[in-house]
Parts: structure tokens; C-alpha cells; sequence
């Protein structure tokens, strides 16, 4: 019985002994990588399969914050395929009018079904979207919200430093919405603000943010004009360089034309989206 206690207590002191060895090896890791001057420039992406559950919120009311109606779009990421590619799959669409009722399940976006392509400017352009119908505009906006928070996480990487704001010139500009509109960037932000752990990885946190963007977009029988303010964050992995984790919050203030409608409508639309890693 001794002897059973001796082992027991012996392996409880070796293990404690190995935890605490475990935290401060990682804790020193935190600080060498706080006190550099850049993020790790050696880190590579480890581009392997990775899926993610992205969803979109939208909220729509007036603009005093009267609510109209809300819509949920959802659908499922996975990148590292063959050849570099990227899919889409079980995409939906779900509608309420009411703020504080559960979205019921989602109609299907079957054109969405095993959607792929290579990541590229190319996907601005509206020949490869001639198979998408219904809600097409927030399909796409699937597409382009993904590019956005991949770029944002990634592209900069050497550049930033840490609590001090870079102008990421390369985002900013004029880009044409697949023939249907236009979206500007008038000044993207991204800031390093620090270390933090996402799926028991720790990750470079980094902040995006741009203000008063020129939105016009016309399709789906209506047509609006507004501007756009967008922020959000991005956890990227320090390990393997994966996005780990990221949230986006927009605020579309607009005029529109809606279908059956002779009088211009000013909406305000708040969208509140998540990229959740499930693999």
C-alpha cells in the first residue's frame, strides 16, 4: 500500500512538474513573440484541409432602429483541396420578421452545392457566377466575405507591428461586384494587437477596419446606393498559420428602390458574421 502511494505521489510530481515546465515554455514563447519587432516572418501556411461554418446575420430597419426584418445565410468553407481550391457547401437562406425569434431552418442554395474555385481577383468577375439564381447577392457576398478576412489575415503578415496601425493600401479602391455594382475601400486598417488562444492555439490577433465605403449595387429587381463602415478581428495561428477564428460586423446606411415601389427607402442594415473553424 506504501509503495502504491510512493508511485502515485511520485508520477502526481512529475506530471505537475511537466505542466508547469509545458506553461512556461509556452509563456516564454508569448513574450519572445510580444517583444519582437514583427510577427514570426519565417511562419509558413500549413494549407491543409480546413473547414469553417461561416454565418451572416442581417438586420434591417430604419434609420432610427425601427426593425423590419432579419435574414440568416449560411453555408460551409473548406480550403486546402486539390490544386489549391476552395468549396462551398450547404449553403442556405433563412428569413424572419421578428428580432428576437430563432431562424427556422434555412431554404437550400443548391447552385451552392460543392461550389469551387481558385481564390483570385477573378472571382469579382460575372461569368463565374451564371449558375447562381435565388439570393444570389448574398451568395456572393459568401464568396467575397471569405477573400476578405483570408486577405486581411494573411497578406500583411511582414508589415505588421505590434498596436501600431498599417494602412493596407493594396485593399483600397474600386471593385466591380460581378457586373452588378461596385464597392470601394476607402482606407483599410489592420493592426496587430496582440497573442491570444483559439482551439488551444496561440494566435496573432489582428484587427481590421474601414469607414465610409461607396456601396451601389443593383439586381434581384431593386437598386440602392449608400456607404458601408465594416470592422472586425482575425485570430491567426501561430503554429500552422491558420485562421483559427474571425468575426466582421458591417453597417450599410442606404437609399434603395424596392420592388413595387415608386419612392426611394432610406434602410440602415447591420450584418454580424462569424467564421467558425470546425476542422
Amino acid at each position: 500500500m506504501k509503495t502504491q502511494k510512493f508511485f502515485l505521489v511520485t508520477i502526481l510530481v512529475l506530471t505537475t512538474g511537466l505542466m508547469a515546465f509545458s506553461q512556461k515554455k509556452t509563456d516564454s514563447n508569448v513574450n519572445e513573440q510580444l517583444t519582437a519587432e514583427l510577427l514570426p516572418q519565417n511562419l509558413k501556411l500549413k494549407d491543409e484541409l480546413q473547414k469553417y461554418v461561416v454565418t451572416t446575420d442581417h438586420f434591417n430597419s430604419d434609420i432610427f432602429g425601427n426593425f423590419f426584418n432579419k435574414m440568416r445565410v449560411k453555408g460551409e468553407y473548406t480550403r486546402g483541396l486539390e490544386n489549391g481550391k476552395v468549396k462551398w457547401s450547404n449553403c442556405s437562406v433563412a428569413m424572419s420578421m421578428s428580432r428576437d425569434a430563432e431562424f427556422e431552418q434555412g431554404t437550400p442554395l443548391k447552385y451552392m452545392e460543392d461550389f469551387s474555385y481558385s481564390v483570385s481577383e477573378d472571382m469579382l468577375k460575372p461569368e463565374n457566377f451564371t449558375t447562381f439564381t435565388e439570393h444570389s447577392a448574398f451568395a456572393k457576398n459568401l464568396i467575397w466575405d471569405m477573400m476578405a478576412i483570408e486577405g486581411f489575415g494573411w497578406s500583411a503578415w511582414d508589415k505588421l507591428k505590434l498596436n501600431e496601425p498599417y494602412s493596407a493600401k493594396d485593399f483600397n479602391g474600386k471593385m466591380d461586384l460581378a457586373g452588378q455594382g461596385s464597392f470601394e475601400n476607402k482606407d483599410v486598417i489592420l493592426t496587430w494587437t496582440g497573442i491570444s488562444k483559439r482551439n488551444s492555439e496561440n494566435c496573432a490577433v489582428i484587427e481590421f477596419r474601414t469607414m465610409n465605403n461607396p456601396l451601389e449595387y443593383s439586381g434581384d429587381g431593386m437598386s440602392m446606393k449608400g456607404r458601408s463602415h465594416y470592422w472586425g478581428t482575425i485570430w491567426v495561428s501561430l503554429e500552422d498559420k491558420q485562421i483559427e477564428h474571425a468575426v466582421l460586423f458591417e453597417d450599410v446606411v442606404m437609399e434603395m428602390n424596392l420592388p413595387g415601389q415608386t419612392n426611394k427607402q432610406i434602410m440602415d442594415a447591420t450584418r454580424e458574421i462569424s467564421f467558425v473553424k470546425v476542422i
